[in-house]
């Protein structure tokens, strides 16, 4: 039996770039499912790569293209910070501020569960990112209190949460377990100094 075929890393940054064009083509209304589908095969794909092993094919571009996301986020056009977010990958795929700020636009469409599983990814990535902790230690929390009240998910949203690790132990993480920035410093928005340092640690 043969064994299954893996897209390369290029594949991987060809793909973030026709997603990218995708979601800028697309309305602002919600998330197209086959972005949303195609943005968990790569974080599966990406895992099989080590960051910080290949370098980057453009990791100046990939920084600007982070400000712009974060600046359209900022201004409430969460599809144009996706499509940012999304084109930076094609040219740093292990890039966590660039992840995050995807999961963040994706929590604005509306798209929880693939908010999750892009901010589980930015602390593969990035263990030590704030923001990214702190918004999955919240999304988890909310999420299990929905899921305490009976017929709130349909079983399809269901099964899509718990694929994304919505209630997976692994969720919860220790704080005391490692130095960090303080978190006052990283709260709302974060701000020019901290955001480079995180830029600075990036793949």
């Amino acid at each position: 039996m043969s064994e299954p075929t893996h897209p390369s890393l290029q594949d991987l940054l060809d793909a973030f770039e026709r997603l990218a064009e995708r979601v800028a083509a697309a309305p602002n209304s919600r998330l197209d499912p086959f972005v949303s589908g195609s943005l968990r095969r790569a974080c599966e794909e990406l895992r099989r790569f080590i960051p910080g092993l290949d370098v980057p094919p453009d990791a100046d571009a990939a920084q600007f293209l982070a400000r712009a996301a974060y600046a359209a986020l900022e201004d409430g056009d969460s599809r144009e910070a996706l499509a940012r977010a999304l084109r930076g990958l094609s040219f740093a795929p292990h890039h966590p501020g660039l992840f995050f700020v995807a999961a963040s636009a994706c929590f604005e469409y509306g798209a929880v569960e693939d908010a999750i599983r892009l901010l589980r990814h930015t602390l593969w990535i990035h263990p030590g990112h704030v923001a990214a902790r702190r918004d999955l230690e919240a999304l988890s929390a909310y999420m299990r209190e929905r899921w305490s009240k009976p017929g709130d998910f349909s079983a399809e949203q269901e099964a899509a949460m718990r694929e994304a690790g919505v209630f997976d132990s692994e969720l919860t993480f220790n704080f005391d377990a490692e130095p960090m920035a303080d978190p006052q410093a990283d709260d709302g928005v974060r701000d020019e100094a901290s955001f480079d340092d995180d830029e600075e640690r990036a793949a």
